[in-house]
């Protein structure tokens, strides 16, 4: 198909292009590959997920209310949930520390206000029957006074084989003014 085409150009008066515009082409393909073999290989640097590690203490405009959260510990893999799980999954706990600085009261939900943040994308929360992560009938993240501190646990489900890259907190579960650890 491709010769065809350069015939039919080519019996529409087409000029053929000269032996000087053939051969600057030629040299420069030439050049350009000589050059790609004189260079040293690059190592592809794996890039460094972004945001502070897990531990540290980030404060966050909530709105009425400044937070001080810190994700304190990244349980993975998370056993002895007596969660559903889908084959192929195993559970993640992400324990954290809420505490409200002033304003007022923060009242949200734990399981949208945490992401977790894998290789292969978001995981999804999991209900969690008992355990550490135990999905609690009240939110640990409900009705946080100033000056008042709570502590929980959301469990997510993680595809088997994919790496955790990162945490993420968005207050009443949203994007602007999320904060996130890695």
């Amino acid at each position: 198909m491709y010769v065809c085409a350069c015939v039919a150009i080519a019996g529409c008066g087409g000029a053929a292009p000269s032996s000087s515009t053939q051969q600057t082409s030629s040299s420069r393909t030439t050049a350009a590959s000589s050059t790609a073999h004189h260079r040293p290989a690059r190592r592809r640097r794996r890039s460094q997920p972004r945001g502070a590690p897990v531990g540290t203490v980030q404060r966050v405009n909530a709105g009425t209310s400044t937070l001080s959260v810190a994700i304190t510990k990244v349980l993975d893999p998370l056993t002895g949930t007596g969660a559903a799980l889908v084959p192929g999954t195993h559970a993640v706990g992400v324990q954290l520390t809420i505490h409200d600085d002033d304003g007022g009261t923060y009242d949200s939900t734990a399981s949208g206000d945490v992401s977790l943040v894998t290789s292969a994308g978001a995981a999804s929360p999991l209900f969690i029957k008992q355990g550490v992560c135990q999905t609690l009938l009240t939110d640990f993240e409900s009705l946080i006074g100033a000056g008042e501190t709570h502590t929980g646990c959301v469990g997510f489900s993680v595809r088997r084989g994919t790496r955790i890259v990162s945490v993420r907190f968005s207050p009443h579960s949203r994007a602007p003014g999320s904060v996130t650890w890695r």
